[in-house]
């Protein structure tokens, strides 16, 4: 009878060490991202370079949780609609994350608190305007040793607990054991102890190993792209042709070219080489050279420029032809523009300017080998720039 009562106090220990061990197993999932604050930031159609106005109440609530929690990692992903090619839809996701990175970085965020990249198509969207973003995300990287599971595994299970456990009675075997099953059940109990206490000092290592080196953990989560070495857009190059010169049957082409961060220069050559009628025409070949200073960046929005001109002309008008002497016509003035973008490379740019110019002309009859009337000096004031113009956009990397 003693020797039974042994073998079932036994039985019952060896049940009550198998349930602890497995209570000790270590968690199977990697620690992920913890997500503390999202946001997004919404763009037009085609467009990514800039914030539009009606994002800036967004942007600010942005940049207002950036400061006040600066030891969050921020995560900025841009998206874009299913319109367009998937490579137009890569860069432009891209552009859009970008933009939204530099605008905090200008304000004062930390860029190396800032990890952005783009994710093309976002076809999941609801519609295509929610898709036309550029997503922000505050996201903390949960060390092991923080995660519920291995503080609840690592601890010991109180003594309390243990004695409570010795009150339940197992059920009674319903034959004798003997004593080679006694010791096979011995054998293995002590296996499993085993392997529960060496599954416990792992997840201790590890998670001692990970809460070592915190600082490190950013770093792992660093998307590289290829805008990460250099934060610098493309350097403005463009090609356009005023609408309103060609309404005069004036031929004409321009370059516009980016000289630094604010300034281009842009130089305009127009040509018309022959008389359209024969009571009203212009002859003429004309360059305007103009610098302009952009109040965003070179091929965006406003623009306040000062050019000059030089000219050769020959002009009919009802009974008279006026042309140039032995010295064209020569003047300066100052203009005002803005360039409205259709997509990423074709815009309208609107120009108009008002100045000084000086000519001297002969007068003739505006017949055939008309004889000369006169010689006049003529100093104008008034418009000497109006453009309508449509513009084509290189971008060129600088």
């Amino acid at each position: 009878m003693r020797i039974k009562v042994s073998i079932i106090l036994f039985v019952f220990a060896a049940f009550a060490v198998s349930a602890r061990a497995q209570r000790m197993e270590p968690p199977t999932g990697a620690p992920g991202d913890s997500v503390v604050y999202r946001s997004a930031v919404c763009f037009p159609k085609n467009e990514g370079e800039w914030i539009p106005q009606s994002q800036y109440k967004a942007v600010g609530r942005i940049l207002r949780w950036a400061q006040a929690n600066t030891g969050v990692p921020i995560v900025i992903t841009g998206w874009a609609d299913t319109s367009g090619t998937a490579a137009f839809n890569e860069q432009l996701s891209l552009r859009r994350a970008r933009t939204v990175r530099n605008y905090l970085v200008k304000k004062g965020i930390a860029p190396e608190r800032i990890t952005f990249g783009g994710g093309g198509i976002d076809t999941g969207a609801e519609s295509p305007e929610k898709a036309r973003r550029a997503e922000v995300r505050g996201i903390i990287r949960l060390a092991l040793a923080d995660t519920p599971e291995v503080r609840a595994e690592t601890e010991s299970v109180p003594v309390k607990q243990e004695a409570e456990a010795g009150k339940v009675a197992p059920p009674v075997p319903a034959k004798e054991i003997t004593v080679a099953e006694q010791q096979q059940a011995e054998t293995t109990v002590k296996k499993e102890v085993q392997q529960a206490e060496q599954q416990t000092v792992t997840a201790k290592e590890k998670a001692e190993a990970i809460a070592a080196q915190p600082e490190q953990q950013p770093e792992q989560t660093v998307k590289i792209t290829p805008e990460t070495a250099s934060s610098s857009s493309g350097r403005y190059l463009a090609v356009k042709t005023n609408l309103a010169a060609w309404a005069g049957t004036i031929m004409n082409l321009a370059a516009d070219v980016q000289v630094s961060e604010h300034f281009s220069v842009e130089l305009p050559v127009l040509w018309c080489p022959w008389y359209v009628s024969s009571k009203h025409a212009v002859k003429t070949f004309t360059i305007q050279p103009e610098a302009r200073y952009w109040l965003s960046k070179p091929g965006k929005g406003h623009f306040f420029g000062v050019h000059a001109h030089v000219g050769w002309y020959s002009v009919k008008w009802n009974r008279d032809r006026y042309q140039d002497t032995d010295r064209p016509l020569l003047g300066a003035g100052i203009s005002y523009g803005y360039l409205l973008p259709f997509n990423e490379h074709w815009a309208g740019e609107f120009t108009l300017g008002a100045g000084y110019a000086n000519m001297k002309y002969d007068t003739y009859y505006n017949i055939d080998n008309g004889a000369r009337i006169d010689t006049r000096t003529k100093n104008y004031w008034g418009i000497t720039r109006v453009g309508l113009s449509v513009v084509y956009r290189f971008n060129l990397k600088k």
